[in-house]
């Protein structure tokens, strides 16, 4: 969030206590990349997304840093930084909201911008006289103005798909819904935030007296970010499904498949499925077990775990609903969610997954 703002002008804000903030979040950021790093789960997408926004905030934050105890190599990283943070936040978000996340490798076009921005930042600096990237360096100011102006609307366009996209709640159970609601306010502060920060670097560029220096603002907005990441880590750790290597000591994988067999019985008299809200604990519960030791049996057992066993057979009984000749009237979607689904999106992927057929043609072909 920084438009390397570096003026001639006195700086209001006290930079003695901007070093230590900037430099915890510093610390803890770089803590917390390693942390996620280490994490056994099964969205390992959102993980290692999750581990990118916060390498990202603490690169950029650290050449603040740096600035604020007078080490400043006015390199104007954060120029180039924010291109790549921007679709990290969309793919993170859209790695939460899907059960099934797409591989990353398919994903590559996001990541266009920021090569073209590398390309871009290699001019300007070759362009800078005495290798300072700043607003003070009258043979870089233009080009730095343009590039905020640019970020700005690459902001505007990743934070429309950001807030615009559904992270379908109630297909999540109750603690990731949770946790879910808490990302969704925290991307309306940081969008709104970022947003404060193009205007304060607007102020500052047309010099105005009351201007504060926006890299200053953009800073603690970064720290704030940094902070607020790690407490959602370490507060929402089910958001991952985190569970012990699934790699079962040999006395334990008679018990893991007997917990998965009782699993599917469980299920398949009750039809407990069927509920769009059941999550792992509800069925935990049913079974009289601890919710750890069903995750950690049903990821031994099977790939994917809880998701891939409850739509398995939310798929199964979709199937014989759209094989029933009284339902031909039915449209898919309305069968899908009598069967539990509770996510269009969901049930296509998982349909086209399984079935390796939309369900439009498996009906015509029926």
């Amino acid at each position: 969030m920084t438009a390397v703002c570096d003026d001639d002008r006195e700086k209001p804000v006290s930079e003695n206590l901007l070093g230590w903030i900037f430099g915890a979040a510093v610390a803890q950021g770089a803590f917390l990349v390693v942390v996620l790093a280490t994490l056994d789960v099964r969205n390992s997408n959102a993980r290692w997304l999750l581990a990118a926004i916060l390498f990202i905030l603490t690169f950029t934050l650290g050449e603040e840093f740096l600035e604020v105890i007078g080490l400043n190599p006015g390199l104007g990283i954060g120029l180039v930084a924010e291109f790549l943070l921007w679709p990290m936040l969309y793919l993170f978000v859209a790695s939460l909201a899907e059960d099934d996340p797409r591989p990353l490798r398919s994903q590559w076009w996001h990541l266009v911008p920021t090569v073209i921005a590398v390309a871009w930042y290699l001019v300007i600096y070759l362009g800078a006289g005495d290798g300072r990237i700043s607003l003070s360096n009258p043979e870089t100011r233009q080009q730095v103005a343009l590039t905020v102006l640019i970020k700005g609307l690459y902001f505007s366009a990743y934070a429309w798909m950001i807030l615009r996209r559904p992270l379908e709640l109630a297909a999540k159970p109750p603690a990731s819904r949770r946790a879910l609601a808490w990302v969704r306010r925290w991307l309306w502060f940081l969008c709104g935030a970022y947003a404060l920060v193009l205007l304060s670097f607007l102020a500052f560029y047309l010099r105005f007296d009351w201007a504060v220096d926006s890299d200053h603002i953009g800073g603690l907005l970064m720290a704030l970010g940094i902070y607020s990441l790690g407490y959602f880590s370490i507060a929402n750790r089910n958001v991952f499904d985190v569970g012990r290597p699934r790699r079962a000591a040999p006395d334990q994988g008679d018990k893991a498949t007997d917990i998965v067999a009782t699993a599917r019985r469980h299920l398949t008299q009750s039809g407990a499925y069927l509920d769009p809200d059941l999550g792992l604990k509800h069925l935990a519960d049913a079974l009289e077990l601890n919710e750890t030791r069903v995750s950690q049996a049903l990821n031994q057992v099977i790939e994917g775990g809880f998701y891939t066993l409850i739509n398995d057979f939310r798929l199964e009984a979709c199937l014989a609903l759209l094989d029933d000749p009284d339902n031909e009237r039915r449209t898919v979607l309305e069968l899908a969610y009598e069967a539990g689904f509770s996510s269009k999106a969901t049930f296509y992927r998982y349909f086209r997954a399984r079935m390796g057929m939309t369900p439009k043609a498996y009906r015509e072909k029926a």
